[in-house]
């Protein structure tokens, strides 16, 4: 995408932008009144058509997707990490900071608050607050979630209409209004595989990616377990630290497209 036309839709003091960033049509990115202080997106960032986005600053890692009519809003810090999905007509609110680590998935029309105000304090209203939120990785909300100033942590999963009011704990699963831990009853969001497991699977995934795109080399493509080389390639992809050797060759960029959401890797350096 023209990085004119990129710039064009964010007003910032300071613009960083990676490779491959697509800002649609309709979509802005600005502080809460006036310019951002701040705006990083990273490598393949896709912020869909008429996403408003008025924080101070802006910080979303690589691969991260927010879908179209998502509002995001505020007076202080969202951060977004790696591999991100927000479905459409989403409300991200940054009242008090809000940070999202890597890997998370919030479904369509979920909504999460970092404040409660309307009444009239004057008169005695005990409803005025604001709190930061923290999600940490491989956070799921399913979708049309609300979640209020809460820390989620690692791989803590909401199932669909939750209404969340307190903190979840890791790998644990959580449904209902106000949400209840059903974990005891379907366990949890992740059951880790082996690695010999993982491996099988990375490599089926390579086989079909290749299949599908005859033009990379399979060279290209390599896989590591724990640092020992599996299947030697140019981007080793590692299925037990999950990470990958960053180095934005279209094969590797594709192939990370590809993964998503089935698989995700963070880049082991820039």
């Amino acid at each position: 995408m023209d990085d004119r036309v990129l710039r064009s839709r964010i007003q910032a003091r300071e613009i960083v932008l990676g490779e491959g960033v697509v800002i649609e049509e309709g979509a802005t990115i600005s502080g809460p009144h006036g310019p951002a202080d701040r705006v990083v997106l990273g490598d393949h960032v896709y912020i869909a058509a008429h996403c408003k986005i008025r924080v101070p600053v802006l910080e979303i890692g690589d691969f991260t997707q927010i879908h179209n009519h998502t509002l995001a809003n505020g007076y202080k810090p969202l951060t977004i990490g790696n591999n991100g999905w927000f479905g459409q007509n989403c409300i991200l609110n940054a009242t008090d900071r809000l940070q999202i680590g890597n890997n998370c998935g919030v479904g369509a029309y979920s909504q999460l608050w970092t404040h409660i105000a309307y009444g009239d304090v004057l008169q005695g209203c005990r409803w005025n607050s604001t709190a930061p939120m923290t999600v940490g990785e491989d956070v799921w909300f399913v979708g049309h979630c609300i979640v209020s100033p809460i820390t989620a942590h690692d791989r803590a999963m909401a199932l669909v209409g939750s209404v969340v009011t307190r903190d979840m704990e890791a790998n644990h699963v959580y449904a209902g209004t106000p949400a209840r831990d059903i974990t005891d009853k379907v366990g949890g969001q992740f059951a880790p595989p082996t690695v010999e497991q993982r491996v099988e699977m990375l490599q089926r995934e390579r086989a079909a990616f290749l299949e599908r795109n005859p033009d990379v080399a399979a060279e290209l493509l390599g896989i590591a377990a724990d640092g020992e080389i599996v299947q030697p390639g140019e981007t080793v992809f590692d299925v037990v630290r999950r990470t990958y050797d960053k180095r934005r060759s279209s094969g590797e960029v594709r192939f990370l497209k590809f993964l998503l959401p089935r698989a995700k890797f963070l880049p082991s350096r820039a």
